[in-house]
């Protein structure tokens, strides 16, 4: 039992640290963000078309970087169940050789 409550304590406090380093973090590289051209300008059909595309391949930029984001996620979250992993066993190893030599 205190195996998990020392793997869970020191799970908390690497995400806790990588909470406190956003700046780790790569902001999405989608610098071409539409703007509204007005409702006047929008009753053209070639600029209502232009802005429709921008807004397009502006969400196709942002759902790249969630999905990016999402898989470094789930990457982060395998190697820290790893690690609690390793960490259990070793312990319970340590446990049973202690428990045997005596």
């Amino acid at each position: 039992m205190k195996r998990i409550l020392l793997a869970a304590a020191l799970l908390a406090g690497a995400t806790a640290v990588n909470a406190q380093n956003p700046g780790d973090v790569p902001k999405p590289k989608c610098d071409n963000k539409p703007d509204y051209p007005g409702r006047l300008a929008m009753q053209s059909d070639n600029r209502r078309k232009v802005f429709d595309r921008e807004v397009k391949a502006y969400k196709e930029c942002m759902m790249a970087y969630i999905e990016d984001r999402k898989a470094s996620l789930k990457a982060h979250d395998a190697a820290a169940n790893a690690a609690v992993e390793e960490y259990n066993g070793l312990m319970k190893k340590i446990q049973e050789d202690q428990n045997a030599a005596k």
